[in-house]
Formats: structure tokens, sequence, C-alpha cells
């Protein structure tokens, strides 16, 4: 990823978090975390794709076109650190730690996207953003006021901001984002980003483990 690229997002991030990226203990690491009733009611908890050994060793990213949060494109996955649940006692069990072959009743129960477990490649991870303006689609969603004045504010440019409005939602359309939200559930770790679809079919959490 260019310096460039990343110069352009740094501000979005840091208008979302509500906080420079300096501010954050640079020896944290960072995760982000996908879950919702859209991947059950589908069944996409159990496709064969996550029994892969390679992903669940993390030698490479799961990405299956049936899982995205939108219709631009799917997931860039990190298996290895998604929890899955695992009979008798459901309890988490990250996919490096998955024994093959898994007892029957298995699935997955949280998305870990990936990213390299900085704050900056988590919120990238998040948003979707990609490794360039390439990645970038202009959607079609209603984005909050509030966020979409407090990004053009920034300097933050058009291009960016109608991406960003996916994941900006008013609450009609795309996914809201609700911040550092105290109530927002996580698999683990301290939130400092969330989100949830207006159906319930998706929530995602950016967080400090």
């Amino acid at each position: 990823m260019s310096e460039q690229w990343r110069a352009r997002l740094a501000p979005a991030f840091e208008v979302l978090l509500g906080a420079p990226l300096s501010s954050y203990p640079a020896d944290a690491t960072y995760a982000t975390f996908a879950w919702g009733n859209f991947i059950r009611e589908a069944e996409l908890d159990r496709l064969p794709d996550w029994l892969d050994p390679a992903v669940l060793r993390g030698d490479k990213v799961l990405v299956n076109m049936h899982l995205g949060m939108h219709d631009e494109g799917p997931l860039r996955i990190d298996a290895a650190g998604s929890l899955f649940d695992v009979p008798p006692a459901y309890e988490p069990v990250e996919g490096r730690d998955l024994p093959l072959p898994p007892p029957d009743g298995w699935r997955v129960g949280y998305i870990r996207l990936a990213s390299d477990g900085t704050l900056f490649d988590a919120m990238r991870a998040a948003t979707q953003v990609g490794d360039g303006p390439k990645d970038l689609f202009e959607f079609d969603d209603d984005a909050d006021e509030e966020w979409d004045e407090a990004l053009a504010e920034a300097g933050v440019d058009e291009e960016l901001r109608a991406h960003l409005r996916w994941c900006c939602g008013d609450g009609t359309t795309g996914i809201t984002y609700f911040g550092a939200d105290e109530e927002a559930r996580a698999p683990r770790g301290t939130v400092l980003a969330s989100w949830e679809d207006q159906n319930g079919q998706w929530d995602m959490v950016v967080v400090r483990l």
C-alpha cells in the first residue's frame, strides 16, 4: 500500500475514531470482527471453505463471493483468527486451534477480517477501502449527515466519502456507525468503533485486544 493512500485514509479514520491514530498504543494489537443473522440464515457459517487447512493455519486469506456485507465485493477473512463455536460446550475456538475434522454442529460465530494487527489496518478492513483508489465504490446509501459533514470538514475527498456512505448510513440504508459504543457487543477486547445494520443482519466492531 502506498504512503499516499495511507495519508488519504488516515484523516477519515481519525474522524470516525474521534482521535488521532497516534494517540492509540502502537504496541497493542487491533482487530475487526463481524457477525450477524445473515451468515446464520444463509448457512454461510458452515461453508466447507472454512475448513481449508491453509486458511485455518493463516497461510491464505479466505475469500468467498457469498460472504460480503454489500454487493460490491466479498470480505477478506482471517479464518485463523475467526472464532468458531464448537460443541458440546460451544465455547469460542480460534480457527488456528480448530480440530480437524471438527465435531458435528460446528459453526463460525465471529468472523475476523484480515489485517496486520494495527489500528489503521483494522479500520481499513472495517471500511473495506482496499489497497488504493481502484478499490473504492460509489455507494447509493444515504449517509448520516453528522458523519458526512465531519468527514468533509476534515478534508476527506468526495470519492472516499462516497465509498464510506455504506458504513456511515443514516439508519435507513447501509450500516450505521456508533463509534466506541459502551453497549456494543464484542467477542473480545475493548471496542473502539462499532457498526450495526438496520435489519440486524450484520454487526461489526474494531477492538483493541
